[in-house]
């Protein structure tokens, strides 16, 4: 089935290389359309992650990407 398949796809877009533009175009819209999806998803899940985590008291998140303006504290112990 598969090499008569293969075979019989191959005459066709041979004989007709505008269906096989077609078909092509429409695989890569839809590729396309799928990882803008995914990255939206992503993106959603990330925010509502971020934002439904509630910091305690004196913490604040990080308000900034710059790393000059961003300092880590670590430190260790039952009071920290």
């Amino acid at each position: 089935v598969d090499s008569l398949l293969s075979r019989e796809l191959t005459k066709l877009f041979d004989f007709r290389p505008d269906l096989l533009d077609a078909v092509f175009a429409k695989a890569s819209e839809a590729q396309a359309a799928a990882s803008a999806a995914r990255a939206a998803r992503e993106m959603v899940r990330r925010k509502t992650l971020l934002t439904s985590t509630v910091l305690p008291g004196k913490l604040a998140d990080c308000a900034s990407r710059d790393p000059a303006e961003s300092e880590i504290f670590i430190v260790e112990g039952d009071s920290a």
